[in-house]
């Protein structure tokens, strides 16, 4: 590196023209007075006190008085670390700006709008690697097998995983075996749809139809806009498809975030005498504060506007819906999210254990959660 050039890379650390040239000088003289500086650099006699000035202050000269005034650069260990520090910073901030533009920073309440389904795959497997209690994917085969081992993980800590695979009438779909130990339920939709990856109400990954004309993607850690697609997954992309895999409809412990798709699924066994014994995790809407309840669902309730034309599993996503639960602590009335009436809010449902009625034991028949 010549002279003219550590002058200049000096500038970008921070020092100013004059007091990059008169440091420099230094360097080369070792030892000399404000003149001499002056008089070896671009630094005009006028201004060059007021330069060494300045240098000294920053720690990178010491000033002295022998006759004259002298100057001399000091122990440039000082000088190699503080610029050794900002070269790691502007490394740091380099790696930032890719990072940010690969793949938005995301806060609690960010709704982003990317270009790259890249970015849009990358917060998928963020969100269910961090995914607690359940997982809503709407999936082609090929986004299927490139999620699969992140699917797979959270399975393995016990969240419910449920997919609908988009195939075409002329593909081949994955048999059981791909699905088993990775998903707790597969439907199959044979027709476009957008890719939509959604955990625990709170999260959303979301790219548009690829026969669509816009080319975009969102990222929502955003629980109003996330709910919105969770009841797009369920009427659109859920309910309507036959099922292509589920697991042991006896098969314990089974999480929810939601308690209408808890009832989806155990609204007939409950009705049939089944016993299901759950625990609750939500919020106490008295007091505000955190609770868990834990008994067995001894009742339920729904209040819609209208129930004609609908279904058992379509009546059980309109208007209030509430379970009451009895434990120790006696009965209590859960809600869904933003529940005010109820005792609770749940935010997590985990069904601990299932127990077919006597009647229905008698006569051959188990709870499904189909």
């Amino acid at each position: 590196m010549d002279t003219e050039e550590l002058s200049e890379v000096l500038q970008a650390a921070d020092l100013s023209f004059y007091q990059a040239e008169a440091y420099v000088t230094l360097l080369e003289l070792g030892s000399a007075s404000a003149t001499e500086v002056a008089r070896s650099s671009d630094v005009p006699d006028a201004r060059i006190y007021d330069v060494l000035r300045d240098l000294d202050e920053r720690g990178y000269v010491e000033l002295y008085e022998q006759d004259t005034f002298q100057a001399r650069a000091t122990d440039p260990e000082t000088v190699v670390e503080g610029l050794t520090d900002r070269a790691s910073r502007f490394e740091d901030a380099a790696a930032e700006i890719r990072e940010r533009y690969e793949q938005p920073a995301l806060d609690a309440h960010t709704v982003s709008i990317v270009k790259r389904f890249e970015t849009v795959m990358e917060a998928s497997r963020t969100f269910i690697s961090e995914a607690e209690t359940q997982i809503h994917a709407t999936l082609t085969p090929e986004q299927f097998a490139a999620l699969r081992d992140n699917l797979a993980d959270a399975r393995g800590r016990g969240v419910t995983v449920n997919v609908t695979l988009l195939t075409g009438d002329d593909e081949e779909t994955p048999d059981a075996g791909d699905f088993e130990g990775v998903v707790s339920a597969v439907r199959r939709r044979p027709r476009p749809s957008p890719f939509i990856v959604t955990t625990d109400l709170k999260r959303t990954a979301f790219a548009s139809n690829p026969a669509a004309i816009e080319d975009y993607g969102m990222i929502l850690e955003n629980r109003s806009f996330t709910y919105v697609f969770f009841w797009h997954f369920l009427i659109f992309m859920w309910l309507p498809w036959p099922v292509l895999y589920a697991e042991d409809a006896e098969g314990t412990p089974k999480r929810y975030a939601d308690v209408r798709q808890f009832l989806i699924e155990y609204q007939r066994p409950i009705q049939n005498g089944a016993t299901v014994s759950v625990e609750i995790e939500g919020r106490d809407t008295e007091s505000n504060h955190d609770v868990t309840v834990s008994g067995t669902v001894v009742d339920t309730e729904f209040v819609a506007e209208s129930t004609s034309g609908f279904d058992s599993e379509l009546l059980a996503l309109t208007g209030t819906t509430t379970i009451v639960v009895e434990g120790d602590s006696g009965r209590r009335t859960v809600g869904g999210w933003g529940a005010t009436y109820e005792d609770v809010e749940a935010n997590r449902i985990t069904v601990t254990g299932v127990e077919a009625s006597k009647a229905a034991t008698d006569s051959g028949s188990q709870p499904t959660s189909e």
